[in-house]
Formats: structure tokens, sequence, C-alpha cells
């Protein structure tokens, strides 16, 4: 069609004016296989529909909603990861507690043996035979040991009549 000067052009349609993939998030693909190949002049088979951001609100608030549940789920297995932390940080406490005061019983329960033994030795050299010396702290180990058991006896349970 030849235009005269007096012709305006015709107005460009919106369909031809502006891209489309601005406008809206969806395209419209053909499938692989039906890419080439044309069937009573088609193409191939329906095409496939591609979407990028969710258009409406209910797609946009699953896309929120699928990040929070990822948010919260990394958060929890952060607060496992924390709790197990710090749970074998305590037992480790424990354990190196337990090496001390074990360590330090024993080298004690040695040490007051010994005591013993050289009271002993002493007081027998006071009194002219080591005999004596043993005899005394035996006796005295033995008189502690008795002061123990009925100082330290624990009360019987109270029973309550209805």
């Amino acid at each position: 069609m030849a235009l005269t000067r007096t012709q305006k052009p015709p107005a460009p349609s919106p369909v031809d004016s502006g891209p489309l993939e601005r406008e809206s998030p969806v395209r419209i693909t053909p499938t692989s296989s039906s890419v080439g190949q044309e069937t009573n002049g088609m193409i191939g088979e329906r095409p496939t529909v591609v979407t990028g951001e969710p258009a409406t609100r209910i797609g946009r608030l699953g896309r929120q909603l699928s990040g929070l549940s990822d948010d919260v789920k990394e958060i929890a297995e952060l607060r496992i990861a924390l709790a197990k932390a710090e749970l074998t940080e305590q037992v480790d406490y424990g354990v190196g507690k337990a090496k001390q005061g074990s360590v330090a019983g024993v080298l004690a329960i040695l040490g007051a043996f010994f005591l013993l033994v050289s009271l002993a030795l002493g007081l027998g050299w006071w009194l002219g035979h080591m005999f004596w010396g043993f005899l005394i702290v035996t006796g005295l180990l033995l008189l502690g040991a008795g002061i123990a058991w009925l100082v330290l006896r624990p009360k019987p349970p109270t029973l309550r009549k209805p």
C-alpha cells in the first residue's frame, strides 16, 4: 500500500509496539521435540509456558512462604548444632573434672597413708618400740571410724498413716 502525502501512517497496535517480556513474566516457548517439525502447517505439539516471577499476589506469597520455611528450617538446624556443641563442651568439662578429682583423690589417699605410717614410726621411736606406735595409730583410726559411724548414721524415714 502506497501512502500519499496527505495520508497518515496507521497507528501501531499495542501488541506490536512494546516488548511483551517487560509487561508479563510469562514466555511461551515451543517444546524441544517440536522445534523444526511441522504438521499441516503448524508447529508440532503444544507450547510450554515458562514463568519467571509469579504475577499474582498468591504466587508472590507462596514464594515468600517457601523462603520463610527454608529460613526456619535453617534456624532449627543451627539451634540443634549449637545444642550439640554446648552439650559436648559440658561433657568434656565433666570428664576433665572427674580426671582431676580422681588423680587428686588417689594422691590424697597415698599422702594420708604415708602420714599415718610416719606418725606410727614417730610414736614407736618415742615409746621405745615400733609396735606401740602402730598400735596407737590403729586404735585412733578405729575410734575415728566408730565416731563417724554413729554421727553419720541416716535417720529412718517416717511413715504417714492415713
